[in-house]
């Protein structure tokens, strides 16, 4: 049976006091707000790692965090990671099915980033094979990448990838119009963009973290009660001490696929 010392750091925390590293999309935002109203819990716990500052930097959970912040909360549960406990991968983009001059005609319309010959990532690749560069001198890297994305999420179907390369990404989606590889990011680079505020766009950031804390599913009411913050770990920790003892908490060790996420 696991007991409470072997569970993931859990803590009560100001959604005041997360800073995120990545723009979010307001309309998955409202999406979930409504999901969440109508469940009654916060199901999953945000991945917080701390800065050299003492900022709760989030790594994963930013829909979730907005949607709560939504809801009215002032509190809600996050799992607090070392960095040498999570792994970060880049996700890139493949966005399909649009005309290829559309896309084009977007990118180019943004004022504050360019098209240029290959020299590296933000890279576009097109499905008529031709490839270019994304460069600026007007904004930083991170709103250069944001402003990218921004000319095709939300208008055409975006799929993330880990593996760019068109074969790969053409065998998983013969609809693709364009493949945006993005710069390989590090850890550092996502505390960075989280204390400066020079946030990186949503969907690039994908975290491994070893001892993920899910289905904590903890009811809305433990966290809008008009008590302490203290007091509202408190009750957590009790959660978390009956849950054990009556052997509600596992840990797996082997590799899971999630055949309908």
């Amino acid at each position: 049976m696991t007991s409470v010392s072997e569970v993931p750091t859990l803590r009560v925390v100001p959604l005041e006091h997360i800073r995120r590293h990545e723009e979010i999309d307001p309309m998955r935002v409202e999406r979930l707000m409504g999901r969440i109203a109508a469940d009654g819990v916060q199901v999953n716990p945000m991945v917080c790692s701390e800065a050299p500052g003492g900022e709760l930097v989030l790594l994963d959970g930013a829909t979730r965090t907005a949607a709560l912040k939504g809801l009215g909360l002032e509190h809600a549960v996050v799992q607090i990671v070392e960095p040498t406990h999570f792994e970060l991968e880049t996700w890139h983009h493949v966005v399909r099915d649009c005309p290829v001059e559309r896309l084009l005609q977007r990118i180019r319309t943004e004022e504050r980033i360019s098209l240029t010959a290959v020299s590296g990532p933000p890279l576009v690749h097109l499905v008529d094979d031709s490839r270019f560069s994304v460069v600026s001198d007007k904004i930083s890297a991170n709103a250069a990448l944001a402003a990218l994305v921004k000319t095709y999420i939300g208008s055409w179907t975006v799929s993330r990838v880990t593996d760019p390369s068109t074969d790969s990404v053409a065998w998983r989606f013969p609809d693709w119009s364009m493949i945006v590889e993005f710069p390989t990011l590090t850890a550092q680079d996502v505390l960075t963009a989280a204390v400066e505020e020079d946030l990186l766009p949503a969907g690039i950031t994908r975290f491994i973290v070893d001892g993920r804390a899910l289905r904590l599913n903890v009811d809305l009411s433990m966290l809008e009660a008009s008590v302490t913050q203290e007091e509202k770990q408190a009750s957590l920790e009790r959660i978390l001490e009956d849950r054990a003892h009556d052997g509600r908490i596992r840990r797996y060790e082997e590799t899971v696929f999630i055949l309908d996420d």
